[in-house]
Formats: structure tokens, sequence, C-alpha cells
């Protein structure tokens, strides 16, 4: 088996292009103003960030990790000086209010008579023939609702003997490791473990998950709702009330979720003001294989909230009636170029989700903790557990997934909608997921003389006209981009054209390599063979080879350019298997560093699943893995007799395996992975694949 796992000296030239507020050229007071400006926090506790875990602030503190601690505002000082003094203090990396956000919907009474959602999104409850328990899913899934509690279980409070009851719709849930956050941030630690829901919003969160299912043979009201996954188990987490959701409560909540082992997190909050506390713990939790999806915000607005709009979340927004995008949804992407993934119908005029909660929640009106009617709410805050609950069904089919995985199978079997910047990938389509083999994998292929294969449920828009000469193909969410030779760029589908190197009156070179299109289709990259970068549309520039010394560059051939997957940086790889990194990107290794590489003629580079690593495809077909990209195999080691023309051509990675691409058409599959067909024997020559 050949395979190599080097960490070897970088040919690495990276450029630090932005700064947080947190810069040095700012004063403290500055920073206090741009920290709580117009902005909605607690008076008496800030978020800090610590660089040494034994450091002593001088103010009471509550750990919420070893690197995240709630500090308490003395009585008798100013919450301006307050912050201030925390601000000033070098050895916290982070210092921000307490912010209190709100949960995403809007309170409305008018009637509908059916959970239209669930046929809209061909939930299997209601799409398949006859009712079945299985249609529910497997309670070894765990959906953590980061909320304002839930009504699953009578509790008396013991603080002030106010009783709440259970809601009888959530009379057969899962429940696993309750948490009461709220509590545990005002210290109420009588509480600790009693996620009790004083609002109503979570118990209809909950709800939409895994309300009872198919026991109302009565025909009683207390029955009325189905849950699309009403086998999955709940963890029930109380972030908030009717006041909010302090920040500090919502980080004890997401460490909660982390410690102990949700395989989703669903959190219908929504706030315009970013926290880096908050982001590194759902950063944290994704890369502990969590899931996390959130409502994108219902000000109608062409940007998300957050969390929805922090990298690799799964943003969700809200359709109506007629599968267009609501007035209140949120859409398009976030300043961190977290885009929306997929829209759930919930309505407005029409409201089409109708679950149980605590009376008079629709009209703000709530007078009693026992008493429970079906109400019909709109907001961006009911659309995420739908997909959170389609998340749920799917890995109870498939097994526990990554976020990555999830996102693709969103794209690839929700229903298309059209403008990719209003609807993501489309409207959710959960019979379609179900339906959908955990290891299939669309791609297309790019063949010489500008043709276009699409292979598995890769939508084809189009080839190049006749007497082009194609170099490379990228797709988007809605179309793909061909690059030619001569860097003329062709659209096809709802890509967008940005610019080309066609249209620049006198680059020092024109022949383009490579194109790169941004995360949320705004824009792309063009790579030329003297190794400049090209930016167009909002891409942004953080370096090239033409701007290194020639001495620093053995060879100036380049072959691929690759971004990071936050676009906070990209990689370049050059035909002696040296890799250039820009930006944040991270140095890994490189055949160049690798002293007896059989063959150091590089083909292609391609990052892993995880983004903590990548692969390096060269002339002999060999796979060089580096980071945490896992080898599966290569052409190199597969029997001459066995391979036709070991020419490979091109490389794409999927999660549980990759593909090598081969000038003759032919593809080879490595690990979990199944071909869809290949296009051998193409005799004009196979020169991409993407996906």
């Amino acid at each position: 088996m050949k395979k190599f796992l080097f960490i070897s000296i970088s040919l690495s030239f990276s450029f630090i292009l932005f700064s947080k507020i947190y810069a040095q050229d700012i004063s403290v007071y500055q920073k206090f103003t741009i920290l709580t400006q117009n902005k909605r926090y607690t008076l008496n506790n800030a978020i800090v960030n610590i660089n040494s875990q034994n450091l002593n602030l001088g103010y009471s503190v509550r750990k919420i990790n070893s690197n995240t601690e709630i500090v308490e505002k003395p009585n008798n000082m100013s919450y301006e000086n307050f912050l201030i003094s925390l601000l000033s203090n070098t050895n916290l990396y982070n210092v921000t209010p307490n912010y209190i956000k709100s949960f995403s919907q809007l309170p409305n009474n008018i009637d509908i008579t059916q959970q239209k959602n669930l046929f809209l999104t061909h939930a299997p409850v209601v799409d398949n023939n006859g009712f079945s328990s299985s249609l529910g899913g497997s309670s070894n899934i765990t959906i953590a609702v980061l909320d304002s509690g839930i009504a699953y279980q009578n509790y008396t409070n013991p603080l002030d003997n106010t009783f709440y009851a259970q809601a009888p719709s959530l009379s057969n849930l899962n429940i696993k490791d309750p948490y009461n956050a709220l509590a545990v941030y005002n210290n109420q630690l009588q509480n600790e473990y009693a996620p009790y829901d004083n609002v109503g919003h979570g118990t209809y969160i909950a709800g939409i998950i895994a309300s009872s299912t198919n026991n109302d043979a009565s025909g009683s009201l207390n029955y009325a709702t189905a849950g699309i996954a009403f086998n999955a188990t709940i963890m029930p987490v109380k972030i908030g009330n009717s006041n909010g959701i302090p920040l500090g409560a919502e980080l004890l909540g997401l460490q909660w979720a982390i410690n102990n082992h949700a395989n989703i997190i669903n959190l219908s909050i929504a706030s315009t003001t970013p926290s880096q506390s908050e982001e590194t713990l759902i950063e944290q939790a994704i890369n502990d294989g969590i899931i996390v999806v959130a409502a994108s915000g219902n000000e109608g607005s062409n940007s998300l909230d957050y969390p929805a709009g922090y990298p690799n979340v799964i943003a969700v927004g809200a359709s109506n009636s007629s599968n267009t995008l609501t007035s209140y949804s949120n859409y398009g992407c976030s300043t961190d170029l977290n885009c929306q993934t997929v829209v759930a119908p919930v309505g407005y005029n029409t409201p089409l989700v109708y679950q149980q909660t605590l009376t008079g929640y629709d009209t703000g009106t709530v007078s009693s903790f026992s008493s429970f009617s079906n109400e019909y709410l709109v907001g961006t805050s009911f659309a995420t557990p739908q997909v959170v609950a389609a998340i749920a069904l799917y890995e109870s089919v498939n097994g526990v997934q990554n976020s990555a995985f999830m996102e693709n199978i969103l794209k690839m079997c929700s229903t298309s909608l059209g403008n990719y910047n209003l609807y993501g990938f489309g409207l959710l389509n959960i019979n379609n997921m179900l339906n959908y083999p955990v290891n299939s994998t669309p791609y297309t292929v790019l063949s010489s003389q500008g043709t276009v294969s699409t292979f598995g449920q890769d939508q084809y828009w189009g080839n190049l006209p006749v007497n082009s000469t194609p170099t490379d193909i990228a797709r988007t969410n809605t179309g793909y981009y061909i690059l030619t030779s001569n860097g003329a760029v062709y659209t096809f589908g709802n890509a967008q054209f940005y610019g080309s190197m066609y249209n620049i009156p006198n680059p020092p070179v024109q022949q383009s390599v490579a194109i790169v299109p941004t995360k949320n289709d705004l824009g792309y990259y063009i790579l030329t063979e003297d190794g400049a970068v090209y930016t167009f549309g909002n891409a942004q520039f953080y370096g090239s080879m033409y701007n290194i010394p020639s001495s620093a560059v053995p060879v100036r051939t380049p072959l691929s350019l690759v971004l990071t997957q936050d676009q906070s940086g990209y990689y370049i790889l050059t035909s002696n298997g040296a890799v250039y990194t820009f930006g944040d990107a991270q140095f890994y290794g490189s055949v160049f560093n690798i002293p007896n590489a059989p063959v150091k003629t590089a083909v292609a580079l391609r990052l892993s699943s995880q983004g903590e690593g990548y692969y390096i495809l060269t002339k002999d077909g060999a796979i060089y893995t580096f980071g945490d990209a896992q080898f599966y195999g290569s052409m190199y080691n597969i029997p001459s007799s066995a391979v036709p023309q070991n020419n490979p051509t091109s490389l794409l990675i999927t999660n549980s395996g990759y593909m090598i691409l081969e000038k003759d058409g032919a593809l080879y599959t490595f690990g979990g992975i199944l071909s869809e067909g290949t296009l051998y024997p193409d005799p004009s020559g196979a020169i991409a694949i993407t996906q």
C-alpha cells in the first residue's frame, strides 16, 4: 500500500489581511462603543476568553469551560468602567458583553386546520402508504433543543411552588440529559436539571420534531399533531425565558450539549450580533461531529443572523404555501460567508405549522403553565426543527454523519426553487433524503472537447462552443463554470458571470489553469500559468505565486487552487508537488518534501472532507495524504493489467472516499463510494471531474 504522511518544511507564504475588533490601533473606549452601541446586553456581567487558566481577574467568575468565563460586575461599578477594565487586560483575548438574543418567531393566530408543512416536505409520516412506528426514526439519535425549556414532565419549581404541567402531545418523548442552563446561569441550582417551559416556544419546537404520533384514536385535541422524527431522543436545554436569552446561558447550554454527546443541536434563536465565544463553542461542536442547525432570522434581510451565520452551521429560512420565501425570512449569506442552506415551509398569511404549546402563546397571553392548546405560529424558528428532524431520520437509517456530509445530502435532495441567494439549495424534501443512498455520489466530467457529462443526480446545463479549449470546470449551487485556456469564462445554468481573464486588456499571462467559485457563488478566482491569482466578484485576494521572488520558487507551474473550508485562504499546487499557502491556509506537507517519492510530478490537490488536511494526486496514480486526510488506496497499487491507461487527470473527494479520473474517461473509486458511470473509452480525453 502506498501512503505517505509527512510533516515537512513549508513552502508557505501567508498574508494576514483582516483584523477583528480588538486590533490594537483602536482605543478601549472605541472598543466599548463598538461592542455596546445599539446592542441588547445584560448590565451585570460579561463573557471573557482567557489565555491562562489560573488568571485572577479580581472579579467573581463562573467558568463555562477552561478558556471561557462569565465575569460578574461589582455592584459599585458602572458597566462602562467594568467592561473597559476587562478590555484593557492583555491576558484576555476576547471580551464580549453578555448579549441578549430573542427567540426567532413571529406570533400570530391565523386559523388553519392541518400541518401542511408535513405534506410540503414529504415527511414519511404523511408520505407513505400505511403507518409504521419505524417512520419516526431511532431513539439512538439525540437532538439537543436549546430553547425556553420543554413541557415534557409535571414539575413544581421549589423556589416559588409554581406548577408546570406536561404537554399531552409530548407525553411519549424520549428524554436524555435535561438541563436548565438558565437556572445555573442565575445561580438557581435547585432547578439545574429541570428545564421547564414558562414561555411555550421550546415546547412548540420539540413538538415539530417529536410530538406524539398515532396515539389519537379517540380524536382528542391533546394528540392532534404529529412529529416528524417522533422516535428520536430529545435533550431539553433551557437557555432563556420571556426576557430573552443571555449569551452566558446559551454558552452553558452549548457546552452541556457537547459534553453529553448530542448528535444534532437545534438553535431556533437569532441575533444580528455575532459572538466569538459563541462561534468558538459552535465550531467545537461541529468539530466533535455534532450537526448544528439554526434559524436564519426574521428581519427579511439579505443577511443571516447568528448563530446561523457562523461557518458550517446549517442555516434554515422559511417558505410559504406557494414555495416562495416568506416576507420575514432572512436569506443570502452572513459576513462570515455562511449561506442559507435550505428553506422549510412555515408560511405567514397562510400558516403551515400546527403544534401544541401553552395556551395563549400565539397571542402573548399565557396565564397558566398547565393549560395547552394547538396553535399556529410563524417564523424561521419553526423551519429549523423540520430540518433537524429530517437529519435525525436520515441518521436513523444511515448512521451518524458529519455536518459537511449532511449539507451535501440537503443539497442533493432538496427541491430546487431557483435563486440560490434566496432559497439556498431549495425546499426541504425528506422523502428524497431517505431515498438517497449514503454512498451515492453525483459528479460531472468535462472532456477536452468541452462536452459535459453528468452522472447520478448532477444536473446538466450545456457544453462549450465548438473549437474552444477547456482547462477546468467548477460547479456552483445552481450551475457551473467552464474556464478555457485563453481565460474566457462560460456560465451555465444560473451561474453568474463576474468577469474573466479574456476581458482584461494586458495581463502578463492570459493562459488560465483553474477556476474556483466562492462558497456563496458571489465571485470566483482564476489561476493563471504564471502563478497569478485574479479575483472576481466578492472573492478575496490573499496573495499569489506571481508575487513570490523567483529564488523562492523552484518551479512556477501551478496546477490547481483550492480554497480553505472557511474561505480564509487558499492553496496552490505546482507541478513539482510543492504546496504554497496563502491567507490562513495551513500547511500540512507536500510531495516536494518527500525524499524518495517515486514520482513527484503532481496532478491535483484537494481538501479532506473535514478541511484539516489534503490529498495530492501524482502522475503515476499515487495518492499522498496530509493532515487528517484518510488513505483508501490508489491507482499505483492496482496491477497494470487492470489499468488500461495510468494517466490520471483529476481527483474528487467525498466524505467516504475519493475518485480518480483518467484521461481515457475511466473512473477509479476508493473507499465507501459508488461510481454512477464513466466516459471510458473517451478518445478525446477527460480532463476534470467536479461535484
